[in-house]
């Protein structure tokens, strides 16, 4: 009954507990994952299925499903992937756009960081690396969250090489980035870099916990550290273009063995040192930190 598509391979999300289709858990349809990150709006598939069983009869049709399921198969989505009570039910056949509820969960998130947990981390030449956070070349990542909005921030590689800022400057809400272009700015002893963006997208909320304390983006580089929250423009596409996982570990040993050359330390001497332009003033802020950002 499916409407015929295209395959595509689902999102990396962060800390997603599940990847079955919400139409799936519903009974609709029998094998479908999510490859949209659970942003049923504007999920090309959702929109497919509701127009079909809109000329469905009741019954056949998707409220008629939903009323024929046991209560345990009624989860809202926000249950059935993780980020509410598995005991919240939907009300509205998963009409997720106009959803109150969906739209409040959407804001919470926003503004809280931590309810999804802490990111589990890879090493790489003894930088911590998030499994599932998208890296980018100029070492922003981007951590995909539930509704496919996108957490923005520097690389732990990318704090050391600055060390404790002086100073963060974010854009304001509603500013429009584009990838591989700037999308905020830090500073440290009269120096400026510009930390890339990952994605393009519209920004639609900023930390101001990193804008107060820069340091946090030292301590807590995949956490407290996150500096812009992006409605992104373009996700599935721009994504091919990030490194991933044991990518981002390959990666950011490559960036280590540069960085080493740089410096001058041998193999023997490896340990990551916290502060790198710190550390290493007489070799340059262009040399030490925008070689690299």
């Amino acid at each position: 009954m499916a409407t015929p598509q295209k395959k595509r391979g689902p999102i990396a999300g962060f800390n997603f507990v599940q990847d079955e289709c919400v139409w799936v858990k519903a009974g609709v349809v029998g094998k479908k994952f999510c490859d949209n990150a659970f942003d049923c709006p504007t999920c090309a598939f959702d929109k497919a299925m509701t127009k079909r069983m809109a000329k469905e009869t009741h019954k056949a049709g998707w409220s008629g499903k939903m009323i024929d399921l046991p209560t345990d198969r009624q989860g809202c989505r926000h249950a059935l992937t993780g980020r509410a009570p598995a005991a919240k039910l939907c009300a509205r056949s998963y009409q997720c756009g106009d959803c109150p509820f969906d739209q409040m969960m959407d804001d919470t998130i926003q503004a809280d960081y931590t309810l999804m947990g802490p990111p589990k981390c890879l090493s790489a030449a003894g930088y911590a690396v998030p499994e599932d956070y998208y890296v980018h070349g100029n070492h922003a990542w981007a951590r995909v969250e539930y509704g496919a909005r996108v957490r923005v921030g520097l690389d732990d590689f990318g704090n050391r090489l600055v060390g404790k800022a002086d100073s963060v400057g974010l854009p304001s809400v509603g500013t429009r980035v584009k990838a591989g272009e700037q999308a905020y700015v830090i500073a440290r002893d009269g120096n400026e870099a510009a930390v890339k963006a990952p994605l393009s997208g519209v920004v639609v909320a900023v930390n101001p916990d990193l804008q107060a304390d820069p340091g946090c983006a030292n301590t807590d580089p995949y956490g407290r550290g996150w500096a812009i929250l992006l409605e992104p423009e373009d996700l599935r596409p721009e994504l091919k273009g990030l490194h991933l996982a044991e990518d981002s570990v390959k990666f950011i040993e490559s960036e280590a063995q540069s960085l080493l050359s740089i410096i001058g330390q041998t193999a023997q001497t490896r340990e990551p040192l916290s502060d790198v332009y710190g550390t290493f003033k007489a070799k340059g802020w262009e040399n030490l930190v925008l070689r690299f950002l």
